[in-house]
């Protein structure tokens, strides 16, 4: 059959028409929704300088084989993202704040682009293959302390060549203080892990001066939820923080009285990484990829530099903005990566700044009050607890919640309950553990208490606090319970929504620490042996933060 001339004619035009058309579309829409978009969630620090490159990027009409690309940039806190992407991996981020909800996978960026590779390290702690393994840096920014014109000018030559830990913990110790330090909580801002990670080298060391650290970390004020509170913080007598350079840039370009930036020597940088999802469409993978290569290329470094970055190698471009102690000499970029580190200090922090729920459960046998080893130890077991409960009171915030027990003969005894951390609970407390002292039997009912005081912190669980059985012991149980009896029972008690640790202390030689960590272990708990009394503060310490 034969299609007349004019017919196909008219179809051509036709179809040329609609080429024109959608050709039309596709240039007034930059790329047309029959391209791909590449979605990119960038911390706010660097979105700004992303999205004008991503629009640039869009508009020389990248393909993937005949598919253009357009790039959609979000600003999104770090940790807000962190958040999202732990509980989608079916895990947990703690960012002191409440987890967020499971986002669906469409409703997650194919490329990530947090402030620090430390939110790479803490995502990666709940599903390490989330993200490509190269994740290269496409800016920097240093860590720097932020400090009233005045202050640095009052500190002048002493910080010259920048704050080390040294330093640090002289300015902080001095009498008085040459700083009022802040910090935005270090869960949810890295430069306010790195200020944490700070303080930790400069008073921690060894081991024993952990509490010390504790104290600290007490004494900062806040923390601050984020920078913007940071700032406002300033004009009730803060006087330092550690930010990041871009953050104190952004802040003198609008404030009025501007901040200096201190020098903070061998302290992590700020990296940018470019991170990629992992198994995404090959598409989205090669966009990916190809956007990655443009923003590194070096054809955008001035964009990066009026936003207050550097390039990944610490070295600014044109139009990078320098004064108040910025300059544009070259700095050393470190990432933010050792995160064994990282939990170091932040399990201390927590800690220090989280209040508790605790009951302490002592035993009052009269072994009691026999020697810590009997080789030549004259420290008496209940003087050492006595001790190691005055100074333990220390390490607990005030709105931590405290009871003491004792255990001796037929079961245990309530000595102070458990209530918050007044001045006159403390008290109570105080005089409870200075007035105890070994009875007149050897029975110990350790295991039955153990399960008591665990129940009892069940009745009143509160999630705000870290709910814990401490257990100071000198010996075995002598109740009669077999250990697998304990077991069982606090396996059919325990409830994954209220989440209770057992931890215990065994005092002296006559311990058997293998059944103490076997009670632990059913409660996620730790036990230690203490056999030198100049050892128990740090364990104690050690217990609360394993």
């Amino acid at each position: 059959m034969r299609i007349p001339v004019i017919i196909v004619g008219v179809l051509s035009l036709c179809g040329l028409a609609t080429v024109v058309v959608r050709g039309v579309s596709a240039d007034a829409d930059g790329c047309g929704s029959a391209g791909i978009k590449l979605t990119v969630a960038a911390d706010p620090a660097i979105a700004p300088a992303l999205t004008e490159i991503g629009n640039r990027w869009s508009a020389t009409n990248p393909l993937v084989g005949e598919d253009c690309v357009r790039v959609e940039v979000v600003a999104k806190p770090s940790y807000q993202l962190a958040n999202s992407l732990g509980t989608w991996a079916g895990g947990n981020i703690d960012v002191a704040d409440k987890p967020a909800p499971t986002p669906q996978d469409s409703e997650l960026p194919v490329v990530w682009v947090p402030d620090s590779t430390y939110w790479l390290g803490r995502v990666r702690g709940v599903d390490r293959d989330l993200f490509e393994a190269d994740a290269p840096s496409v800016a920097a920014s240093p860590v720097v302390l932020a400090v009233p014109e005045t202050v640095a000018r009052q500190l002048g030559d002493k910080v010259k060549g920048g704050i080390d830990a040294p330093l640090l913990k002289q300015m902080l110790f001095a009498k008085p203080s040459a700083l009022k330090l802040g910090v935005v909580e270090p869960r949810r801002d890295t430069a306010g892990m790195v200020g944490a990670m700070m303080l930790s080298d400069a008073v921690v060391a060894q081991e024993k001066d952990l509490p010390n650290l504790v104290g600290v970390y007490r004494a900062i004020g806040g923390p601050v939820p984020d920078v913007e509170a940071l700032w406002k913080a300033y004009a009730a007598g803060l006087t330092a923080a550690p930010v990041s350079e871009q953050s104190v840039i952004a802040y003198n370009a609008k404030a009025k009285a501007p901040m200096a930036a201190v020098t903070l020597a061998e302290a992590p940088t700020l990296d940018f990484p470019f991170a990629v999802r992992s198994r995404q469409p090959r598409p989205l993978a090669t966009a990916a990829a190809m956007f990655s290569q443009a923003v590194r290329g070096g054809e955008y470094k001035s964009v990066f530099a009026e936003n207050g970055l550097r390039s990944p190698d610490g070295q600014v471009s044109t139009g990078f903005p320098t004064g108040h102690g910025i300059t544009s000499a070259g700095v050393f970029v470190q990432p933010l990566a050792d995160m064994n580190k990282v939990r170091g200090a932040m399990t201390v922090w927590v800690a220090a700044k989280t209040p508790s729920r605790v009951i302490a459960l002592v035993d009052a046998t009269s072994s009691m009050g026999r020697t810590m080893t009997g080789g030549g130890n004259t420290a008496v077991r209940m003087q050492v607890l006595r001790s190691a409960a005055e100074n333990g009171l220390r390490l607990f915030t005030d709105d931590s919640e405290l009871g003491l027990w004792a255990f001796a003969g037929k079961g245990h005894v309530p000595l102070v309950p458990l209530g918050e951390l007044t001045r006159s609970q403390r008290s109570k407390l105080l005089t409870a553990v200075r007035q105890a002292a070994p009875q007149p039997t050897d029975v110990s009912p350790l295991y039955q208490s153990v399960i008591a005081g665990y129940r009892e912190l069940l009745k009143g669980y509160d999630p705000a606090r870290s709910n814990t059985l401490v257990v100071f012991t000198d010996g075995r149980d002598g109740s009669g319970m077999a250990l697998r009896t304990v077991q069982k029972e606090l396996e059919k008690l325990a409830d994954v929504t209220k989440p209770i640790r057992v931890v215990l202390l065994g005092l002296g030689p006559d311990v058997k620490l293998a059944d103490l960590q076997a009670v632990a272990d059913t409660t996620g708990g730790v036990a230690f042996q203490v056999t030198d009394p100049a050892q128990m503060e740090t364990i104690f310490l050690r217990a609360l933060l394993a």
